[in-house]
């Protein structure tokens, strides 16, 4: 039985492609570096901010890159105009955890500051918690933060699943000695990694309902909070 759901953010809850691709493209204008705009894709997300920056310019120096880094946090992390998207039924998916009495978390490497806005704007407050890259002042590894949210809240390991869009998601998983389920809906066009790795794969929020679930009461009084 699954009783404590760990979920990506970004590529499995969220679709913000289009809004990070907007602001990368502006972080890098205004350090006056070009760039080949056509390495701006939805498969470059996932990684920590400094390795996506290497992907779309990978010959870029120290000081540039740091220019990027910091020019992205200042467009993105304050943008009360962001264009990202809530996958079709991922929130009512979330809520029915919550009235089911699951544990739910959330493992980003997204940091602090855009994520807890992120949440506010998405109405995404029935996290039990919100782990993030930099939650404790260093960046630490999906890994770590499984195994901080099973030893902070006393879960079991077979009870215990973490699901994303990416393939480091379900080998962290594995890695903490619980499940890892991809979900197919998110960034990257090869998601042979991804399946490869995975304990179980899904298609759709419907799909992934259907597999973790089965065990959820049907005859609770859902209710999507306005």
């Amino acid at each position: 039985m699954l009783n404590n759901f760990i979920f990506d953010l970004d590529g499995t809850i969220i679709n913000s492609s289009k809004e990070v691709m907007i602001c990368f493209e502006k972080a890098f204008a205004q350090a006056n570096y070009p760039i080949d705009k056509s390495r701006l894709t939805h498969n470059i997300i996932g990684p920590p901010l400094p390795e996506i920056v290497k992907l779309i310019a990978p010959e870029i120096d120290k000081i540039n890159l740091d220019k990027v880094v910091s020019n992205f946090h200042q467009i993105y992390d304050y943008d009360e105009n962001d264009i990202s998207e809530i996958y079709a039924g991922m929130y009512e998916f979330l809520c029915m955890l919550k009235q089911s009495d699951k544990r739910i978390f959330m493992a980003t490497y997204k940091p602090d500051f855009p994520t807890q806005r992120i949440v506010r704007q998405f109405r995404l407050d029935m996290f039990d918690e919100v782990y993030t890259i930099d939650k404790f002042g260093e960046d630490i590894t999906k890994t770590q933060m499984i195994n901080m949210i099973i030893d902070k809240y006393g879960l079991k390991r077979e009870e215990t699943v973490m699901i994303g869009d990416a393939a480091s998601d379900v080998i962290c998983a594995r890695e903490a000695g619980v499940r890892g389920i991809g979900v197919l809906w998110g960034y990257g066009e090869d998601k042979s990694n991804l399946i490869n790795n995975s304990d179980t794969v899904v298609k759709t929020v419907e799909e992934l309902e259907a597999t973790t679930c089965d065990v959820i009461t049907r005859d609770i009084n859902f209710v999507v909070p306005k």
